[in-house]
Parts: structure tokens; C-alpha cells; sequence
């Protein structure tokens, strides 16, 4: 879902596991959607990776799982989707930036999913798409029709 939505899903994503997180935690201080606000502040989106993926590596910890997860890697490539994530262009240069954008983006979204997906295994759980997951994506590709829009219409 982040390259369909040339990465607007990756807040979105923060969002939703935080909320999945806060509910397994019962933490009630978990905000999920001022966590996924927070990856769109620079230098506090590392800092909210980084929480982020210590969340999912003491779920995966908590269950006994071998497979873990590594909390500054996925703090490095939110940071890295960040970068570009807003400065789409059709500069030779930015096309490499964006298309490296969307790599970090979907890297760090497929790391994190696969290892919540190993934690719910444990509990019985099955894949499956939900609701929300289906609104997300709806918002997510309005965003991106509305981005490849203004791309293709902007004056050379």
C-alpha cells in the first residue's frame, strides 16, 4: 500500500499499529494518531520509529519469537522516507530521491507488519484486511491521485 500511495501510507500504518500496540499494551497514553503525526515532524520521526519498533521487538520478545526487529534501522529509513516524502519533482535528481523515498518508506512499513504479523501468530490470529485498513487506503490514494495530479500538470 505505501508504493500505491507514493508513501502517504506510512503514517498512516504508524497509526494504525500504534493503535493495535496501545490495545495489546492497554496503555491508555498511546496516541495513535498523534504517533502518526509525529513521522511528519523532522528529527522526531526517528525518535518515533525508534519507539515504535521497541514496542514490536518487546511483543516479539514477550512471545518468544526468534525473529526481532532492529528500533535504529527503521528509525534510519523513516527518516530517509521522510527526506523526499513532500519534495516530488520531475528533476532527474528527485525522481531518484522520490523512487528512493518510497523504497525506504515501504521497507520500513514491510519490516515492521512482518514482525507484528509473526507476533499475532502467536495468539491464533489469521491476515486479513480490515476497515480501517481499507479507509486508510482510500485516503491514502486520494492523496496520491491528487499528487500525480499536480505532477503532470506543473508547467516544465
Amino acid at each position: 500500500m505505501s508504493l500505491l500511495t507514493i508513501g502517504a501510507y506510512v503514517p498512516i500504518w504508524f497509526g494504525l499499529t500504534w493503535d493495535e500496540l496501545k490495545r495489546e499494551s492497554g496503555d491508555a497514553r498511546m496516541q495513535p494518531l498523534g504517533h502518526a503525526l509525529s513521522t511528519l515532524v523532522p528529527g522526531w520521526n526517528a525518535v518515533t520509529a525508534w519507539r515504535h519498533f521497541r514496542a514490536i521487538d518487546a511483543l516479539l520478545e514477550k512471545a518468544g519469537r526468534p525473529a526481532r526487529v532492529d528500533a535504529t534501522s527503521a528509525a534510519i529509513g523513516l527518516v530517509i522516507w521522510w527526506l523526499t516524502f513532500t519534495h516530488y519533482s520531475s528533476e532527474p535528481l528527485f525522481l531518484a530521491l522520490d523512487t528512493i523515498e518510497l523504497i525506504a518508506g515501504t521497507a520500513v512499513v514491510v519490516y515492521g507488519q512482518r514482525a507484528l504479523n509473526s507476533f499475532w501468530e502467536t495468539r491464533g490470529a489469521e491476515e486479513r484486511v480490515l476497515e480501517t485498513d481499507l479507509m486508510a487506503l482510500g485516503v491514502a490514494l486520494v492523496y496520491s491521485l491528487f499528487t500525480l495530479a499536480s505532477f503532470f500538470s506543473a508547467a516544465p
